[in-house]
């Protein structure tokens, strides 16, 4: 497992830990990018998308709430939930178990984000559309594991950018 990839995962399980208390969850941005030193953000990553798919914060405005998820227990679990936690370190998503709160695991089956697999079907509008409302860009529901974000143009915007630079 590489550095980036040791990185994230213990981003995840900071993240986990910290979904019911916000300042959990901004502390844990504080964790270094290990071998990045120029071009760097406050948080040591590379741009305020990068920060935004491993953290669930931005740099505009702290902590990127999300709603919408419902556990197999019919509760809904909120609080901040990086992108990483589900679509994983590169993007490509997969079968994931996460933590849905109370130290309750569930399976889901994340999309890949990375943008040269989204642009078949999403444009940044749609996109932004997906991870606001939940709704694919025909307006079907997206999946109910698919977190609805509170967050804003420039922010979704930024993390366009960050999936455009995914392999």
């Amino acid at each position: 497992m590489n550095t980036r990839s040791r990185l994230a995962l213990l981003l995840m399980i900071l993240l986990l830990l910290a979904t019911s208390n916000p300042i959990l969850a901004a502390d844990a941005v504080k964790v270094k990018t290990p071998g990045k030193t120029d071009n760097t953000w406050k948080s040591g990553f590379s741009s305020n998308g990068e920060r935004i798919y491993y953290t669930a914060t931005s740099e505009r405005g702290g902590v990127i709430k999300s709603h919408g998820i419902i556990n197999d227990d019919g509760k809904e679990i909120a609080g901040p939930i990086a992108c990483v936690s589900c679509h994983s370190p590169d993007g490509k998503g997969g079968k994931q178990v996460v933590n849905v709160g109370e130290g309750k695991m569930q399976a889901m089956d994340a999309k890949d984000v990375r943008w040269s697999v989204l642009k078949s079907n999403y444009n940044p509008k749609t996109f932004k559309k997906a991870v606001r409302s939940g709704k694919y860009p025909d307006g079907s529901p997206l999946k109910p594991d698919m977190p609805r974000y509170k967050i804003s143009d420039k922010d979704l915007n930024d993390l366009i950018v960050f999936l455009k630079k995914l392999p």
